[in-house]
């Protein structure tokens, strides 16, 4: 009886040391940098863009990529194009990515999106959920910048893994070099599975 309180606080150091390590891992000290928002559309203007459509699809796919590579693919269930913004508005988008010379997967839906395809970009909005690999993901927004290889997730963010959950307001995500940036009010949470795995435990008796 008398190890327990020694035993107690090693569980609750090592605790803290793990999810030190597993942020760290995951997440960088860097600023967010978000794209130019400068004509970013308020909730009004993405309906006057369904409005002002001048053409319209049902049960359509885009595809994006260079050098006879696809980039992503995006299929919904109604399109419209507005030829003065040169954006497509889309209805329950799901979004399919490849990247790196591995070619790995990304799946994002959301209830409503916009692509500039002349420019590479997209945004997603409304119920944004995806995964990548073992991690998975929700949010309000989704912000993807083909020019620089980066997304940018805005809103009530949750990321999950495995052994971790992850909450911020805005997180960045470099698909080139593979690494995540989280801001504001980020909260992470161990999961037991995670701390039976700590090296740390190893040499348990």
């Amino acid at each position: 009886m008398k190890g327990r309180p020694a035993l107690t606080l090693f569980l609750i150091f090592a605790f803290g040391l793990l999810l030190g390590l597993g942020i760290n891992a995951v997440f960088f000290s860097d600023p967010i940098v978000e794209p130019d928002t400068t004509a970013e559309s308020t909730p009004a203007s993405r309906r006057q863009l369904f409005e002002d459509a001048d053409v319209s699809a049902e049960d359509i796919e885009l595809v994006q990529g260079k050098q006879g590579s696809m980039d992503w693919k995006l299929q919904a269930k109604t399109a419209k194009y507005n030829q003065g913004l040169g954006l497509i508005a889309v209805e329950y988008p799901q979004l399919t990515a490849f990247f790196g010379e591995d070619r790995q997967e990304v799946y994002v839906r959301a209830d409503r999106g916009e692509v500039d395809q002349e420019n590479d970009n997209l945004t997603l909005y409304d119920g944004v959920s995806g995964r990548f690999g073992d991690i998975a993901l929700d949010a309000q927004q989704l912000d993807y910048v083909g020019a620089i290889g980066k997304v940018y997730l805005k809103g009530g963010i949750t990321v999950r893994r495995p052994d971790m959950t992850i909450q911020a307001k805005a997180l960045e995500i470099d698909l080139v070099a593979r690494q995540m940036v989280a801001a504001g009010g980020v909260e992470a949470l161990l999961a037991p599975e995670g701390l039976e795995r700590s090296p740390l435990n190893e040499n348990k008796e």
